[in-house]
């Protein structure tokens, strides 16, 4: 499996809109962060996780040609509002995309975005795009050759999904793991968890509570993701235990030959 980072900023992305931070203002391209979202390929199949109010940018960046579906966490607007650039791939693919959601996000995501569903009451355009599947928790399916499984996390208040997908897993957006989780996620190889900021913060995980939290899952290799402006790309790095660093924009690596090379 091949794991692509397409973005991995918090809602406002880094640079932020009127900020003249140090790391809105660097010159590193790993401190550019579009809004948070995941690509796997396998088997010349592509699965999105999220799509980015960036999936645009991402998607011409990666020249990501087609999409086999999209597994979506919740539906805050930087994690729904690019499945409206899946037209493109309705067009060339002639197709609609499945989209496996949780039932509430299901609901939601019909009312925010009901022009991708509904017939289009315009003349000489418009279609409907997605077949969204329902997820229970812990419910386990194969999607484009992949076993995944649909995990329960918090969000603050929100009950949302994360995902394990063979032996990799995604949660962002996350500030709360229940023990089930937990236990779902024993042998993972790789695991990606959201770490907002070094302060605490009602509905996301601090660098320091998502370190606790891949200790106690032990991947042989965590990346962090969803990343504020507040921290520094290499500056962080050199402080994280062995096996774990920021994630960043572009980041490229495949299961089992991460553990080969440095990357």
């Amino acid at each position: 499996m091949q794991i692509t980072f397409l973005g991995t900023g918090t809602s406002n992305g880094v640079p932020m809109v009127a900020c003249a931070c140090p790391v809105c203002r660097s010159a590193n391209p790993k401190n550019k962060r579009l809004r948070s979202s995941v690509l796997l390929a396998k088997n010349g199949k592509n699965l999105l996780l999220d799509a980015s109010l960036d999936l645009r940018q991402q998607a011409l960046r990666q020249d990501i040609r087609d999409l086999e579906a999209v597994l979506i966490t919740h539906t805050h607007a930087d994690h729904i509002f690019g499945l409206d650039e899946v037209r493109r791939y309705n067009v060339v693919h002639h197709k609609r995309i499945p989209v496996f959601l949780s039932a509430e996000a299901d609901k939601e995501l019909r009312q925010t975005m009901r022009y991708l569903y509904e017939t289009p009451r315009q003349l000489g355009g418009g279609v409907s795009l997605l077949n969204n599947y329902i997820l229970q928790p812990w419910q386990q399916l194969e999607i484009a050759g992949c076993k995944v499984t649909a995990l329960p996390v918090k969000h603050g208040l929100l009950d949302i999904f994360g995902y394990r997908v063979d032996d990799f897993a995604y949660l962002t957006d996350c500030s709360f793991i229940p023990e089930e989780t937990f236990a779902a996620l024993r042998g993972v190889a790789v695991v990606v968890l959201d770490a907002l900021r070094d302060t605490p913060h009602p509905t996301h995980f601090s660098l320091a509570q998502a370190v606790a939290a891949a200790e106690r899952i032990g991947a042989r290799q965590t990346f962090f993701t969803h990343i504020a402006h507040n921290l520094e790309h290499e500056a962080v790095n050199q402080k994280l235990p062995d096996g774990m660093q920021l994630a960043y924009d572009g980041l490229t690596l495949k299961i089992p030959e991460i553990y080969s090379r440095d990357i």
